[in-house]
């Protein structure tokens, strides 16, 4: 599928997590599950009917990732094989490897909603942005280790220097911030939605979410810079064909019959 469009994919995750946050965060405030003044992102997605549609979308997701991973991993691996490029060809393994994990990552946070099983949410969310993280610093790094891979250039390297440097400072704002505000929340009062001004905390958990909204828009917009790299390669398609297991068979029984 858009073999030799591979560009399209880029164009379309940069789309379509934007669009999977909106729908399922109009569904939540619409239904009176979460305020409107910036709720977590995994808020807007944990009680039924948006739980439904943010844990489908998510899975969408987290395959049209894998499918980039898997586009930049092939091409790397196409244009430096055979090169001497050893070290490169290892990074691109080990990003390679991350990219799945993240994608893991996302379909986890969709599925496993943190009302309902908080550890494995988290664990999705940690496999989601951190180690997504790591996986567009190594790709950075990359990047200006590949000066004449097709469609790279000085500027798209710095782009991802900035979005990198962006994503690891939100990051850490994110886990300080969320930590902070459940410190300073009153016993009894509800981890998600109905926060307000007047709620002890209620600062560092807006500084919090919209860390966190940031971090995943980051994320989506270092994909969005494959797209002139992605122009300059295509994906051939496999070929099937039939393994006539009868006729193996006839020849196998034929090489073991003795001479009389």
């Amino acid at each position: 599928m858009f073999g030799d469009r591979l560009h399209v994919y880029p164009i379309v995750i940069a789309i379509f997590v934007p669009l999977t946050f909106t729908i399922t965060y109009i569904l939540a405030v619409t239904s009176g599950h979460v305020e409107p003044a910036f709720p977590y992102i995994s808020d807007t997605g944990t009680k039924p009917p948006e739980s439904c549609v943010f844990g489908q979308l998510l899975n969408i997701g987290a395959v049209l990732a894998f499918i980039i991973f898997y586009i930049r991993y092939r091409q790397i691996r196409t244009h430096y094989e055979g090169a001497g490029r050893t070290k490169l060809l290892k990074y691109n393994t080990v990003t390679f490897v991350m990219g799945i994990t993240a994608a893991l990552g996302i379909s986890l946070v969709g599925n496993f909603q943190e009302t309902n099983v908080i550890v494995i949410h988290l664990i999705g969310a940690l496999l989601a942005f951190v180690v997504g993280s790591i996986y567009c610093w190594i790709q950075t790094g990359m990047s200006f280790k590949m000066p004449d891979l097709p469609g790279n250039s000085v500027i798209v390297c710095r782009i991802r220097t900035v979005i990198s440097v962006l994503t690891f400072i939100f990051i850490i704002m994110l886990g300080i911030f969320s930590l902070l505000s459940k410190l300073k929340k009153p016993k009894g009062e509800s981890n998600l939605n109905y926060w307000n001004p007047s709620v002890p905390g209620y600062g560092f958990r807006i500084t919090s979410t919209v860390s966190e909204w940031i971090v995943a828009i980051l994320i989506v917009i270092f994909f969005a810079t494959f797209y002139k790299e992605f122009r300059y390669f295509k994906l051939e398609k496999p070929t099937c064909s039939v393994h006539d297991r009868t006729r193996v068979g006839k020849v196998e029984q034929t090489g073991n019959e003795q001479p009389s």
